[in-house]
């Protein structure tokens, strides 16, 4: 029973235990018995009408608690031209009038944030009082492979298996350079902000891979330009004086002749060897823009098989071509079957011997995709991010050029790549992303 309801309730009773009274004495009161009980009437309408206008300011405290509860600011009290209550209508009326001003102000900030939010080329995670992520933006969903829906709502130690697990041990007010999977550099900055007196955390994550294989390739084309000028430069007098030497045979005995013969040419067979190491590495930087024309890759995948048949069948490896329909791409054609070529020989010495390599070609939603899949023993992970690395090779005498001039190569082409372990943990797969497809 509220207050108003217990007044009217005691008014009441109060009036009617005094008429009864009046009444049981109606014969000594005789006429005044009319006039008590037309006083007690107009005292219930005049208590009726002070319980009202006194308990009228309670009734706006309500209302006014109900708009705030609602959020409803765009409401205003009429004046009652009752000076008390009237102060209370215009104090409520300029919180009212203030709360509206400042959601309007949050709302465009809000819309402000959350469209610089979706435009912003640098990925955003933010988390709430619990540490739980609450928005991410689409920059962020593309740099880390994760979905919105999927992620709001946990906590990073939840997300150990996504790529949300470089986050992890990134103190508050510093950044890092992560190195991600495939050989990408992602800068990641941890910072809080005080938000209605708590704390919140948030990362931005920054991808630097263009900016640092750009650099690298600067670097790594003027050293390798360098090192083939001088070697072949010194290969080239080497190999002019060593056949010069070989005049002097005639000047000593047959056995001594042979053997100096011999001596010169293992020296210019090392030299010609030493040549061909370096023409592996200047290959990546002798790279021209591609000659884009229209061919079958279905065709030119059919004619690789043939070519490896022979020395799968030799080490006893199974090679399989997955092909739904012809599908023809645009792009140049010597250097995409220069990067099948390492990308399958890759393949091959994963394996060893006793195994199995898989190529499928086939249409992904806009996207061409073509895999090469083998059964080899994987990528350790420990050397998974360090892949296309440059100079990087996990073969004991690798050079670390293959997987350099494949990148290069798709590169060149804005082919969307990665090399991973596959799904069900037996070898790794090559995939590759092409925009650029038809299909007959």
């Amino acid at each position: 029973m509220t207050i108003k309801q217990k007044l009217f309730f005691t008014t009441v009773l109060l009036h009617i235990t005094i008429m009864v009274v009046a009444f049981i004495f109606r014969d000594a009161l005789g006429l005044y018995l009319i006039l008590i009980e037309a006083t007690l009437i107009l005292s219930m309408v005049v208590f009726y009408f002070l319980i009202n206008q006194a308990l009228k300011p309670l009734e706006y405290v309500d209302t006014f608690s109900k708009l705030l509860y609602e959020k409803d600011f765009t409401q205003r009290f009429s004046e009652t031209k009752q000076v008390e209550i009237d102060a209370l209508i215009s104090q409520f009326n300029f919180m009212l009038n203030k709360l509206h001003k400042e959601r309007l102000a949050i709302g465009e900030q809000k819309g402000v944030f959350q469209k610089l939010m979706d435009e912003s080329p640098i990925g955003v995670i933010l988390l709430d009082y619990e540490r739980q992520l609450s928005e991410i933006n689409p920059a962020c969903e593309k740099l880390l492979g994760i979905s919105q829906d999927r992620v709001v709502g946990k906590k990073l130690q939840q997300l150990q298996h996504t790529q949300c697990k470089y986050l992890t041990g990134i103190d508050v007010d510093t950044h890092q350079l992560v190195d991600a999977e495939q050989g990408r550099q992602l800068k990641i900055a941890h910072y809080e902000i005080r938000d209605r007196g708590f704390k919140r955390s948030f990362y931005m994550i920054n991808e630097l891979t263009g900016d640092i294989v750009e650099s690298q390739r600067m670097a790594y084309e003027k050293l390798i330009r360098l090192m083939s000028h001088e070697v072949n430069n010194t290969i080239a007098i080497t190999n002019s004086l060593l056949q010069s030497s070989l005049h002097y045979r005639s000047m000593l005995t047959n056995e001594a002749s042979a053997e100096f013969e011999n001596v010169i040419n293992i020296v210019v067979n090392r030299s010609n060897s030493l040549n061909k190491f370096m023409q592996g590495y200047a290959s990546v930087v002798k790279l021209e823009n591609p000659i884009k024309t229209s061919f079958d890759l279905s065709k030119m995948l059919t004619d690789l098989v043939t070519l490896f048949y022979a020395e799968c069948e030799t080490r006893n490896i199974q090679i399989t071509l997955d092909v739904a329909q012809t599908q023809s791409i645009n792009a140049d054609a010597n250097l995409i079957e220069q990067a099948l070529v390492n990308i399958i020989k890759n393949a091959m010495e994963a394996i060893q011997s006793g195994g199995l390599i898989r190529i499928v070609l086939k249409q992904d939603n806009e996207h061409l995709m073509l895999s090469v899949e083998d059964s080899g023993s994987g990528i350790n992970p420990e050397i998974e991010r360090k892949l296309f690395t440059p100079f990087f090779s996990s073969k004991e005498f690798g050079q670390g050029v293959g997987l350099m001039l494949v990148r290069e190569i798709l590169r060149l082409h804005n082919i969307k790549h990665e090399l991973r372990n596959r799904e069900d943990g037996e070898g790794a797969v090559f995939r590759w992303w092409i925009l650029d497809s038809e299909s007959t």
